[in-house]
């Protein structure tokens, strides 16, 4: 059976410190959600834990006390609608969620591609596509060594726009087959779910070919997939179910290769 396109599991809200959308409401997410015809969205909004201690410099507005501003979350009776978090890793590889938070969360995301952000996620800036795919792997390998709620945890967009001034392609070519196979492997080992989001309708085919080979390499290790928008405004709501629909199709995912969210 093909896989089913009914769950947006990374959004954001106003809570978020780079969601600069009044409109962007919890209220209006679920309008989204309705008509999309999703039945279980997540909202994730940045998250550093004033628990966990960090060399780098977080948004005041990423405790969990802000994050918690947006409870009760609204609902609806065909809607699952859960409370989430979008929790960073720093450049020493700390992750911004403590032990002591992890059942206030149905779900936490972990990006390994916020590459951009120098003196937070990285220590300095990265200056060459090669040290950039050095990074990728590195903070993949150092999220994996991690006693996490895997069962509950998605990591967020492999391949998007902030891996290297928007050279994203250039440097998942560098990375080879044996390196995402080891990693995968590992990934599918820890049950952690792999998200999905690349805007492949707006792709040549040659960087469909590039950006898809890690996906198509975590679904051979056994990988599950979740759909996550990643989205900061409600502009960027139009055309997010044609796009799960088309990853869908080029990656030939089935409802067996779902993550599923477990208490």
């Amino acid at each position: 059976m093909r896989y089913i396109a009914d769950h947006d599991f990374h959004i954001h809200s106003t809570i978020s410190p780079c969601c600069h959308d009044e409109n962007q409401t919890p209220e209006n997410i679920l309008k989204y959600a309705k008509e999309n015809g999703l039945k279980k969205i997540c909202l994730t909004n940045h998250l550093w834990d004033e628990k966990v201690k960090s060399p780098a410099e977080w948004h005041p507005k990423q405790t969990f006390k802000s994050l918690a501003e947006v409870l009760p979350l609204p609902q609806d009776e065909n809607i699952e609608f859960l409370f989430g978090a979008e929790a960073d890793m720093d450049y020493e590889y700390n992750v911004g969620v403590s032990e002591e938070r992890y059942n206030d969360f149905d779900f936490i995301v972990i990006p390994t591609t916020h590459l951009h952000l120098a003196g937070n996620t990285v220590k300095t800036k990265i200056q060459t596509p090669e040290e950039a795919a050095e990074h990728w792997v590195k903070r993949l390998e150092e999220l994996l060594k991690k006693e996490l709620p895997w069962h509950k945890t998605g990591i967020a967009h492999l391949t998007c726009g902030h891996i290297f001034k928007g050279r994203t392609p250039e440097v998942i070519k560098l990375i080879e087959d044996e390196t995402l196979y080891n990693l995968f492997r590992k990934c599918s080992e820890k049950g952690v779910g792999i998200e999905l989001n690349m805007k492949t309708l707006n792709l040549s085919q040659e960087e469909k070919d590039i950006l898809l080979r890690p996906y198509f390499i975590a679904k051979d290790c056994g990988c599950k997939f979740y759909l996550g928008s990643d989205s900061h405004k409600i502009e960027a709501f139009k055309n997010v179910k044609e796009n799960f629909e088309d990853i869908i199709t080029l990656l030939d995912l089935k409802e067996s290769d779902k993550f599923i969210i477990r208490k």
